[in-house]
């Protein structure tokens, strides 16, 4: 499964990695909602490891594609952002890449174009959905208000772009569970796609 995270959950991952992964004395998100967030994040990290453990043919591939790293390199990232990104990169060379290959711009500008609809405040965003459009990505993961709001249909229920669940972490968090026996079950609602 190819998840896409929006370039606002790399950087707080980045800013907050020691929170998300549970590490001591880690510095605590500035609010609740990221708080909640986060740890939603860390949760669904958790169950795909425990899954993966288990069943090598179960993958998660996380996207780290071109144009989202190019966009987090932008402005003046800290130490510890560039390392999360590099980190990305290179999972995402490793893993991912051989799975899911990155879309030529003719994929990326079609999904694009079918996107415009959307009226989506910020093209950086638009571009990022597109390629999870065109990746064939299961999950678009995001904060990003204008996002969520105009892909929905239903107030507080994932969003649902051309085959690719829009949602928060939380929201992924909510339809995943793990069982020993049966392995890791992802509820999606695929009712309608934009």
């Amino acid at each position: 499964m190819l998840v896409y995270l929006d370039a606002n959950i790399v950087q707080y991952c980045a800013d907050y990695g020691d929170f998300v992964f549970r590490r001591e004395g880690a510095r605590c998100p500035p609010n609740q909602t990221l708080e909640v967030e986060l740890i939603a994040l860390a949760e669904v990290v958790e169950i795909v490891l425990r899954a993966e453990a288990q069943d090598l043919d179960h993958r998660w591939d996380v996207a780290g594609p071109p144009h989202l790293i190019d966009e987090l390199h932008r402005g003046r990232p800290t130490q510890e952002q560039l390392e999360t990104y590099d980190s990305l990169c290179q999972a995402w060379r490793d893993l991912g890449l051989e799975r899911h290959r990155v879309p030529d711009d003719a994929a990326v500008n079609s999904a694009q174009d079918s996107l415009r609809q959307l009226l989506l405040r910020d093209q950086a965003d638009q571009r990022h959905l597109a390629e999870a459009v065109a990746m064939g990505a299961s999950w678009f993961l995001t904060l990003d208000k204008d996002i969520l709001d105009k892909t929905r249909d239903l107030s507080g229920e994932p969003g649902v772009v051309q085959g690719v669940i829009v949602a928060r972490p939380s929201e992924l968090c909510e339809r995943m569970s793990f069982d020993p026996v049966f392995g890791l079950e992802v509820l999606a609602d695929r009712r309608t796609s934009r």
